[in-house]
């Protein structure tokens, strides 16, 4: 993994380096849509050369408007001396709600997607109404579903979102900018304490945040399936194992970080999401490409007091709703 530089090169030299990229790639737009429409018709059909061209330049041209203007709320901040104060906070969750739906509305037009929402009603209403906090506990399986669930959070139900991310995005100069202003996690798997972490981000929220998690820890696949069950059975985890091989299609989920959560802000309802529909790998991306699509969506909602106590209580309850979520993906999959 690529060793992240100190906070003050990442402002100084990679925030600017990457701006001026992005400025140049914006520059050579228009050829770079002439060469994918020549390519089209060599590729299949459905122009998909043009439209993946036209998504990567509304994301690139999103993404820099973004640091633009966290780079505008700075200054106006007293150059960071009033960022923590709500109106800059607002602020900048208005200008991650922005990309977020930005980015979400252009691409689900141009790859021809349909997000289906069904029997979420508990849920839904869980989350539109903002009197008390939720931890939201994901399925990852595919390309940009993270997008999807923060799209949902944000901009479908008005909710502030909390999320831990990997060290290595704080690369990224508009997650790393946003996550540090907005109390996000950055965390290295390898060596940093991420419960402890995830604890702290959620100790704090209040009636419109969320607190996002995906258990699995990765995208789905048959390989990260198979080591969560040989890591359950060498930790003496039969039972957890036995559940594990039951699921075929979804990874067994990391209890700590999820209950880490709940510990820490125990006023939280929980609500799982699961999703079917997004494709997982660049080749099957482009695959899909060829003919509309729809992603279907199902939450299921827990009320706070109906947490079970005790930590292998919740390790029992969890599993058990990940074999739920694990049974409704083979149903929409049939």
């Amino acid at each position: 993994m690529i060793p992240v530089p100190p906070t003050l090169v990442r402002r100084l030299l990679l925030a600017p380096l990457l701006a001026f990229a992005e400025f140049a790639f914006l520059l050579a737009s228009p050829l770079l849509a002439l060469i994918g429409a020549l390519a089209s018709p060599l590729t299949g059909g459905a122009w998909r050369p043009l439209r993946v061209v036209a998504v990567t330049v509304d994301w690139v041209a999103r993404h820099l408007l973004g640091m633009l203007a966290c780079l505008g709320l700075w200054v106006r901040s007293g150059f960071g001396l009033r960022a923590r104060s709500e109106s800059l906070v607002s602020a900048h969750h208005e200008v991650l709600r922005r990309y977020v739906a930005g980015v979400n509305r252009t691409t689900t037009r141009l790859a021809r997607l349909c997000v289906n929402v069904r029997d979420s009603d508990e849920a839904e209403r869980a989350l539109a109404c903002h009197d008390r906090p939720v931890v939201v506990l994901s399925r990852h399986a595919g390309e940009g579903d993270s997008l999807l669930v923060l799209h949902a959070l944000l901009c479908r139900y008005g909710r502030r979102p909390r999320v831990v991310l990997h060290e290595a995005l704080r690369l990224d100069p508009l997650l790393d900018i946003l996550g540090h202003r907005l109390s996000y996690r950055f965390v290295d798997p390898r060596g940093g304490d991420t419960e402890a972490e995830i604890a702290a981000m959620a100790s704090t929220l209040g009636g419109r945040d969320a607190v996002l998690i995906f258990p699995e820890g990765g995208n789905f696949s048959p390989q990260r399936r198979s080591r969560s069950i040989e890591r359950l059975e060498a930790r003496g985890h039969d039972e957890e194992a036995a559940w594990a091989r039951e699921m075929e299609h979804v990874v067994a989920p990391r209890p700590g970080g999820a209950l880490a959560a709940i510990e820490a802000a125990p006023d939280a309802d929980v609500v799982f999401i699961g999703h079917v529909g997004i494709p997982g790998g660049v080749r099957n991306l482009w695959r899909l490409l060829l003919a509309p699509r729809t992603i279907e969506l199902r939450m299921w909602h827990v009320a706070a007091a109906d947490v079970p106590a005790g930590n292998q209580a919740q390790i029992d309850w969890l599993f058990g709703h990940w074999l739920t979520l694990d049974d409704w993906v083979d149903a929409q999959q049939a």
